[in-house]
């Protein structure tokens, strides 16, 4: 039985997979799309943990690829593997060939020393508010200057709307301090709101705004829950 169990670092923005199980044909899909759930997010970083994970049909190496080049070419996000413990996949991956397309490395702490003495992250926008009325409009003013100072002013109405929601749901709900990031990750302009309550966001269906906005103008859009609270986030397709 293949199971991926998630785990977020959100001050850190870093997202980790734990694969377990051995990969079968009626699992393959369900493996992608995790990966994909958890590149979409546009995290710093992905470590997909690999340790108690076997593939005997030697597909997985051509899936972990695939989710390489998306990671890179459509979201900006550093990618990186565990290699397996022991079985077939090890022994298939276990070659220079592999470790440096994947970047795979034999333990935890060496993926995220490998990623801490990277490149830095992509420079981005960020602001810390109180939960009070002047909140929002600070959001919004960080997220229009975001898409100003990166070239995309005509992307400024859309992110600032959807930017106003998400602070919203922090003050209104959350009613913690919060931290506003914006900038660009691959393909997208990334918004996010990262506060103190890790309860799901609520923002409301029933009117023209809230999560109708969200699913209407964002390109994709979801929330990461952490040991201290959650991020809401949402992606803007950048124009071509």
């Amino acid at each position: 039985m293949l199971t991926v169990d998630s785990v977020h670092d959100l001050e850190r923005e870093i997202s980790r997979l734990t694969v377990s199980g051995h990969l079968t044909a009626d699992r393959r899909d369900y493996l992608r799309t995790c990966l994909s759930k958890a590149l979409a997010a546009c995290p710093r970083a992905v470590i997909v943990d690999l340790r108690d994970f076997d593939d005997v049909s030697g597909t997985a190496a051509a899936l972990f690829v695939a989710a390489q080049v998306t990671a890179r070419q459509d979201y900006g996000v550093a990618l990186l593997w565990v290699m397996p413990a022991r079985g077939a996949l090890r022994t298939r991956l276990d070659v220079p060939h592999w470790r440096r397309a994947l970047r795979l490395h034999d333990r935890l702490d060496q993926a995220v020393a490998a990623l801490d003495a990277g490149p830095p992250a992509p420079e981005q926008f960020r602001v810390v508010l109180r939960p009070d009325a002047l909140a929002v409009s600070r959001a919004r003013a960080l997220v229009h200057e975001a898409c100003v100072s990166r070239g995309v002013p005509q992307l400024a109405a859309t992110a600032c709307r959807i930017v106003v929601e998400l602070a919203l749901n922090a003050v209104v709900h959350a009613g913690t301090e919060c931290t506003v990031t914006a900038g660009r990750r691959g393909a997208y302009l990334w918004i996010s709101v990262r506060d103190g309550d890790p309860a799901p966001p609520r923002l409301p269906a029933g009117r023209p705004t809230g999560l109708h906005l969200l699913e209407r103008r964002a390109a994709a859009w979801g929330w990461l829950r952490g040991a201290a609270g959650k991020t809401v986030w949402a992606a803007v397709r950048l124009p071509a």
